[in-house]
């Protein structure tokens, strides 16, 4: 079924009603005036595709999460650098920003050191969190939470990496 949005031609309203998903003719009556409609669908309409998944949809998911959380800690350790009481957790972040962004090339699906690599993270967060909070500020730590939950994503879904 495809939704099309009608103006009446009688009354001028709007109203929206689904129709077959194939080409044709489909007739419609309005829900206030009672007029009738056609609607002609001159091709299908292609429908989106459900999300693919599997150990190929979760390897993409965490390589877009640390791309995105390197990205991030490469743009705070710079606003970091600039200011005089954050230069040192500036520097801390821009390095382990580089790090993590060239790590993102190895999360491949079927690759059994994406997951000792993500357990070996936890004692890393925990120390740029106490980085963070001491040198850097509160946004720091908001972006060790997100790469705790990514950490969690990949040890959630070992399988799609160890086999």
């Amino acid at each position: 079924m495809v939704k099309v949005n009608i103006m009446c031609p009688s009354c001028r309203r709007r109203y929206s009603v689904e129709v077959p998903n194939a080409a044709g003719v489909s007739s419609v009556s309005c829900p206030f005036c009672s007029a009738p409609y056609s609607v002609t669908i001159q091709q299908t309409v292609k429908q989106k595709k459900a999300p693919v998944s599997g150990p190929a949809a979760v390897a993409l998911k965490v390589k877009r999460c640390e791309v995105v959380s390197g990205v991030a800690w490469l743009l705070i350790g710079i606003v970091q650098l600039f200011m005089v009481y954050t230069a040192a957790a500036g520097v801390w972040n821009v390095i382990n920003a580089i790090v993590a962004l060239r790590n993102c090339k190895n999360i491949t699906p079927g690759n059994p050191h994406v997951v000792p690599y993500f357990e070996g993270r936890k004692v890393w967060l925990i120390v740029m969190a106490v980085v963070n909070l001491i040198l850097g500020g509160v946004v720091g730590v908001l972006l060790v939470l997100f790469d705790w939950h990514v950490r969690d994503f990949v040890l959630r879904n070992r399988s799609a990496f160890e086999g």
